[in-house]
């Protein structure tokens, strides 16, 4: 019996001539309907959409926003990702406050141009946002509505190697107070800079961390590891599988020493709605630290309320004889019913609010908006310097042009508010 002509066949299968096996154009799937009933026809289904309910927390230390135009090429540089709260460490801006869109939040020293925390918001969270607590220039919390809970996202700037074990320690104990200022319900996330290298052997530390950290662990790491085990967080940054660039936050200047320190943790009962987090190497505002985003399975919460229009009293309307008759008129009957009475305060309060109903029922209101000073030039370096940066290792060529570019952008800035300024001066002496 001859065996070379049989054509050779794939293990389990059937020998002999193998071929495709025919099969109807619907695969023979059957369809159930809502009715119960069976067809044979797959023409109108949907697809399924996934779910949108993605919460992106970030940390990134930024060195300084404390130079011309850092805050708006921070906002530019942000627009590349997709986020929700960004815990920005350095600030290094003096009092606290937030800006006057309400996309910045902040905490800084009483004088000095050191330290500081803060928080870029996207425009969902700014409409989400409850309020916020300023602690100190390295602790700043705030609370926002959300789904299914309540979310409380403290950042952190902790103290550097270089620091006493007693700043340390006054660092965790400052950390305790917020962590106790907060509501039992929410769900807690931690976000920072914590200066500490928590390596990647989780051997006793499993509640706490996973198998995928970064090099070796310090004290500090073990510190920060201690505090995560009492108040039962885990670190976010350890969960997932990342090539190293993916997970290192910090590079020493010559290229050679990283670190993995700028980290994020969540309580442990809400680990596994945490998707995803990583490091984002591409991501430049002229820092040596890198940005840092975890998705989370929460959504922000819209207000019921209604957003406040983005409008202001239009006073040059009262040079109009029609418009100032028809508000003088409105005026005296709104005040004619009001007495004098002892408190100054009080009769303030009392012409106060017919004054505010006259002028929205009589003067027109125009709307207004703000236009960022930074020019689309300095934009332009900002997207070129961005650009050299993940090539900045390739060559000293390379190194040398992205600190040039670095020096350019910060010069660029600095015109473009000097000559905001002198537009501001020039429109102000017109108005006079």
């Amino acid at each position: 019996m001859n065996d070379f002509n049989t054509k050779p066949y794939r293990l389990g299968r059937r020998p002999g001539e193998q071929g495709p096996r025919p099969l109807p154009s619907d695969q023979g799937r059957v369809e159930k309907l809502a009715t119960g009933k069976n067809s044979c026809t797959t023409k109108n289904t949907q697809k399924l959409k996934p779910a949108k309910n993605t919460l992106t927390v970030g940390t990134w230390n930024v060195q300084t926003l404390w130079t011309a135009g850092k805050l708006e090429l921070l906002r530019n540089e942000m627009k590349r990702f997709r986020y929700d709260i960004i815990g920005i460490s350095e600030v290094r801006w003096t009092g606290k406050g937030e800006t006057p869109n309400g996309d910045f939040i902040w905490s800084g020293e009483e004088s000095s141009h050191m330290r500081g925390v803060g928080f870029l918001l996207s425009t969902q969270a700014k409409k989400a946002l409850i309020g916020y607590n300023p602690t100190s220039s390295r602790i700043i919390s705030a609370r926002f509505n959300a789904a299914p809970f309540k979310i409380s996202v403290i950042h952190v700037y902790a103290p550097t190697s270089s620091s006493s074990e007693e700043d340390i320690e006054a660092f965790y104990n400052d950390i305790e107070q917020a962590l106790a200022k907060t509501d039992k319900k929410d769900v807690l996330i931690l976000t920072g800079d914590w200066n500490a290298k928590i390596g990647n052997d989780n051997t006793d530390w499993k509640s706490v961390m996973g198998k995928y950290g970064y090099e070796d662990r310090n004290e500090r790491g073990e510190r920060l590891l201690e505090f995560a085990t009492v108040h039962d967080l885990y670190v976010c940054n350890t969960k997932f599988q990342h090539k190293p660039n993916r997970k290192w936050t910090w590079a020493s200047p010559d290229d050679i020493h990283k670190n993995m320190i700028d980290l994020i943790l969540i309580q442990r009962r809400w680990k596994t709605s945490v998707t995803n987090c990583r490091t984002f190497q591409s991501a430049d505002i002229s820092s040596d630290h890198s940005l840092v985003l975890c998705n989370i399975n929460l959504k922000l919460k819209k207000p019921h309320n209604k957003p406040l229009k983005c409008c202001r009293v239009d006073v040059n309307q009262l040079r109009d004889e029609k418009i100032k008759q028809s508000y003088s008129a409105a005026l005296v009957k709104q005040m004619k019913d009001i007495e004098p009475t002892c408190s100054l305060e009080e009769h303030a309060k009392k012409i106060e609010q017919p004054i505010k109903i006259t002028i929205e029922a009589t003067v027109p209101a125009k709307r207004t908006t703000k236009k960022p000073w930074i020019s689309e030039e300095t934009l332009k370096l900002a997207d070129e310097k961005s650009r050299l940066k993940q090539l900045k290792n390739v060559s000293l060529e390379y190194t040398q042009q992205y600190k040039g570019l670095c020096r350019k952008v910060k010069r660029s800035a600095r015109q473009d508010k000097e000559h905001w300024i002198q537009d501001q001066c020039e429109q102000a002496e017109k108005g006079l």
